[in-house]
């Protein structure tokens, strides 16, 4: 079903077959591995307001919907949180969008939801499973990929910086 929003991925922004080389373009990666870390505070922030809002209405309805919070709780509710808002036209969670991050597919387009199911799953899979020693990846890596970026197809690019050069991250 065709839609008739605008696309709210910007041309400038774009690419065809991998994304640019931090050499060539480092306003794309400035800035990236803090901003990434602070965005996923926010994030958290917003998730365990919610989980604080369905355990108040857990007591209150004298804890007959504990199953079902069990059950949403566990990594569905992370998970579906990142494919709603990074599959949306803005390609970013709220945490993202409010640092200037986007997520794009490895071609520059807008990730699919297999691409955002994967690495959302990997992440909060394999972050817990290795005491998040397996962010440190992203220090090493050129592009600050992370594990589950790479294993997804997707990179994380900084736009706030992007669209406008001359504003360098120290």
């Amino acid at each position: 079903m065709p839609s008739n929003l605008p696309d709210r991925l910007e041309p400038l922004l774009q690419w065809s077959e991998e994304p640019p080389n931090p050499l060539d373009r480092p306003d794309f990666y400035d800035g990236l591995l803090w901003r990434r870390s602070l965005a996923f505070c926010i994030d958290a922030a917003i998730l365990f307001s919610v989980a604080a809002v369905f355990f108040v209405f857990n007591i209150l309805t004298f804890f007959i919907f504990t199953a079902l919070l069990v059950i949403v709780w566990a990594a569905p509710m992370f998970i579906l949180y990142d494919m709603v808002t990074i599959g949306s036209s803005a390609s970013a969670t709220f945490g993202m969008r409010w640092l200037g991050l986007e997520t794009r597919s490895w071609d520059g387009g807008k990730p699919s939801y297999l691409h955002i199911l994967i690495s959302s799953a990997l992440f909060w899979f394999l972050v817990p499973l290795t005491g998040g020693l397996i962010l440190l990846v992203g220090v090493f890596s050129d592009r600050r990929r992370q594990i589950h970026d790479v294993l997804s197809g997707t990179v994380v690019i900084n736009t706030k910086t992007a669209r406008n050069p001359t504003v360098i991250d120290a």
